[in-house]
């Protein structure tokens, strides 16, 4: 068995671009054959068996999060908290490396897509196993996203064929190009021409300084371009799958960062922890009224489990906690100043208060970065 993981190499593009040829030759005759969303959930389940390493250990997994997921959808249950649990067990497990038997790929964006399809159920209705394993296992974001929406993604299995167009294959194709860029070319010359010459052990200054910003622009480079193939490949598919990436580093504040950076995992995390939390928060005698502290607490709370779903080591939940704090403060600043108090900011012409906040923003991202890098001399 040859592992082809996606976005590895060539031929995972000859795999992926063989499909989509064979989807639009072909389209009109198998639409009378067979739909859309059976014909997907072959491809899917042919490639994570012959292509995946372990691909044993992934099908196990899917199996054990459908039944999780159909057990609360049949019985309607109200509280999500405990089957959500459930269904993150495994993740936690292959976090803290208990057993290479939770070692399985995909695993983190596999469990929020489940959470997420549970969760909206009420709102959306159920998936058929078929839909549910196209959506968790499909291939262009099985590893790194972005993380779509189990609705959406039924609407475009429903839809079937008409969205096999030339136009999408032309947006498609515009998309996974710069991703091409991004990832092959940019990605690369940044980690071989900046980021590795780099003796991130050391604690000069200017060399730490160095490794910060050759990080930040590294990751930008390499997991916006994997998105943007994601995004494009999908479409060409007839999938399409939400941008990740909106010009992160131009975000003037915190909030707008998130909303350009890993925008899916930003989204999922306000949606599904973020407001719950900040719901809970309220049925504390202690904390009522205090509306401004219970928003930081639950800010801060959703950007240390983001720190820790990349995993449990230090650098992680501190690169987490740096962005909770960012968030805080500004929240803070923001109540202030609409309670009447000075923007400081006023003091610059618009357009230079635009870039201050600009420049503080990006130099507080690539700190928090940086930790998440690990390549801290610490």
């Amino acid at each position: 068995m040859y592992h082809i993981l996606p976005f590895s190499g060539l031929n995972f593009f000859i795999i992926i671009f063989g499909f989509i040829i064979f989807l639009h030759l072909f389209k009109n005759i198998l639409n009378k054959i067979i739909s859309f969303k059976m014909l997907l959930f072959i491809a899917i389940i042919i490639y994570i068996y012959f292509c995946i390493p372990h691909s044993e250990k992934v099908l196990f997994f899917l199996i054990y999060v459908y039944g999780v997921y159909w057990i609360y959808v049949k019985n309607k249950y109200q509280s999500t908290l405990l089957p959500m649990l459930i269904i993150a067990l495994p993740m936690i497990l292959h976090k803290i490396d208990v057993s290479p038997i939770f070692k399985v790929i995909g695993i983190s964006y596999i469990t929020f897509r489940t959470i997420q399809a549970m969760v909206d159920s009420h709102n959306y209705g159920k998936l058929s196993f078929i839909e549910f394993t196209s959506f968790l296992l499909f291939p262009t974001t099985l590893l790194a996203g972005p993380i779509d929406r189990s609705y959406r993604f039924q609407e475009d299995l429903q839809k079937g064929y008409e969205n096999l167009t030339l136009n999408n294959i032309g947006k498609g194709w515009d998309i996974l190009i710069v991703g091409v860029l991004f990832k092959f070319i940019f990605a690369e010359c940044v980690n071989k021409f900046w980021l590795i010459p780099i003796d991130e052990n050391s604690v000069h200054l200017l060399d730490m300084m160095n490794s910060a910003y050759s990080y930040t622009t590294y990751l930008f480079f390499d997991f916006a371009g994997y998105s943007a193939m994601a995004v494009g490949l999908s479409m060409m598919m007839g999938i399409k799958v939400p941008m990740n990436f909106n010009h992160p580093y131009l975000a003037p504040n915190p909030q707008d960062f998130w909303r350009r950076f890993h925008i899916t995992l930003g989204s999922w995390l306000t949606d599904y922890f973020f407001k719950p939390l900040y719901k809970y928060l309220h049925s504390f005698n202690i904390l009522k009224g205090k509306r401004l502290l219970i928003q930081n607490l639950a800010i801060i709370a959703t950007f240390l489990l983001m720190g820790m779903w990349n995993g449990f080591t230090w650098y992680f939940i501190f690169s987490g906690f740096l962005f909770g704090i960012y968030s805080a403060i500004h929240n803070i600043y923001v109540v202030y100043v609409k309670k009447g108090g000075y923007d400081y900011f006023t003091i610059f012409p618009d357009i230079i208060s635009l870039n201050l906040k600009r420049f503080l923003m990006i130099n507080g991202a690539v700190l928090a970065l940086y930790f998440f890098s690990g390549r801290v001399p610490i």
